[in-house]
């Protein structure tokens, strides 16, 4: 029901989100039967965030494609769905992978988050540098000039890159 290769959860938009394609095929069920159970529990799932509906056209084992309507939820909203729904131990086995990605993706955002802090703090701290330096003589003054411009550049790189995580949790 889906392309072989899409990952357990993908980040989008800074977020870890599952599709509702990966959890059907995940818990060996019909994704028409997991969309209804979103559907039916859509009050309870959208107290932990929006609810995203998508369309995308899904190959069929017999070949061809459709328009299908799928959901992408976030790690909450995951593990509530995938509470709602039978055990058998190959499911069970699913729902731990599925968490454990949902933590691992949720690891990797943070590590980003704080190189690109240690970037910012290397970056301030040259800056620094070249100020002390500048005070000693208009040579140096004069490269600190001509260095103002790329700090600026990339300080905002830096912090547009970082603005976007702050709000991950």
């Amino acid at each position: 029901m889906q392309t072989p290769f899409e990952p357990l959860v993908s980040v989008i938009g800074g977020e870890p989100l599952a599709s509702s394609l990966v959890i059907a095929r995940g818990m060996k069920a019909r994704h028409k039967s997991v969309i209804q159970l979103i559907r039916q529990h859509a009050a309870i799932l959208q107290e932990f965030g929006p609810l995203a509906f998508e369309m995308r056209v899904v190959k069929r084992p017999q070949g061809g494609g459709a328009p299908t309507e799928y959901a992408m939820l976030n790690e909450q909203q995951a593990a509530l769905l995938i509470s709602m729904m039978r055990n058998t131990d190959e499911v069970v086995a699913f729902k731990v992978r599925l968490i454990r990605e949902f933590y691992r993706m949720r690891d990797a955002l943070s590590q980003r988050t704080q190189n690109l802090y240690q970037q910012l703090q290397a970056l301030v701290a040259e800056e620094v540098s070249t100020q002390v330096k500048a005070s000693f003589g208009s040579r140096l003054m004069l490269e600190r000039k001509y260095a103002i411009p790329d700090f600026r550049r990339r300080r905002e790189a830096l912090e547009s890159q970082l603005q976007p995580s702050l709000f991950i949790h």
